[in-house]
């Protein structure tokens, strides 16, 4: 067998997609107002500097069996999506972790078992767009490095009718050092767009 490392090299198209360049963003509906997050067509949007980590959301098409003599047939089914899970940091103002926390409480008062909020799943819900970026560098290519609101990334997901379903506990530890708290939002949604440039 005939082995090349550079075969395998040049089959790796721009050295790789790199898991570490990506920036999310996440829109509140209209009717979740007080809540301090900035939309997501902000510059300064916070989901931008503090999600640290998160996925590329799958999903899956079901399978129907049916026998027939002694075989089993397999039709496509229902496509379900699972739920998308970010890490957030937490800066001291807590201004992401409140934010959430309010918009979790107008959906469903701790205290009055209530939503603050109209009945209708659109006022709850808002979208969520996750953007991964090449190594290039050039600011007017597809795959910049830099993150920008005007740049299509190499992967964009955009996730509709998003909204918080958990909030995770943040640990406290004294003898964590040279640490950022950090917690985990899960969100429901109910389907997904993926475009690749």
């Amino acid at each position: 067998m005939t082995f090349s490392v550079n075969s395998f090299v040049a089959a790796i198209d721009k050295s790789g997609a790199r898991s570490n360049l990506f920036e999310v963003n996440i829109s509140t509906p209209a009717s979740i107002t007080g809540t301090g997050l900035n939309t997501a067509s902000t510059p300064s949007s916070q989901w931008r500097f503090l999600v640290n980590a998160t996925t590329l959301p799958g999903y899956t098409n079901g399978e129907i069996p049916v026998a027939y003599f002694g075989r089993t047939a397999y039709f496509a089914g229902d496509t379900t999506f699972g739920d998308w899970t970010v890490t957030v940091l937490n800066d001291e103002s807590m201004k992401v972790r409140k934010g959430i926390e309010m918009w979790m409480e107008k959906i469903n008062s701790t205290v009055t078992n209530a939503r603050s909020v109209g009945i209708e799943h659109s006022n709850i819900a808002g979208t969520a767009t996750i953007k991964t970026f090449g190594m290039s560098g050039d600011s007017t290519a597809d795959d910049t490095l830099a993150t920008s609101l005007t740049t299509s990334g190499v992967t964009e997901v955009n996730l509709f009718d998003c909204w918080p379903s958990n909030i995770s506990p943040i640990d406290l530890s004294q003898d964590a050092a040279n640490t950022i708290e950090t917690f985990q939002v899960t969100w429901q949604y109910n389907y997904l767009t993926h475009t690749n440039n």
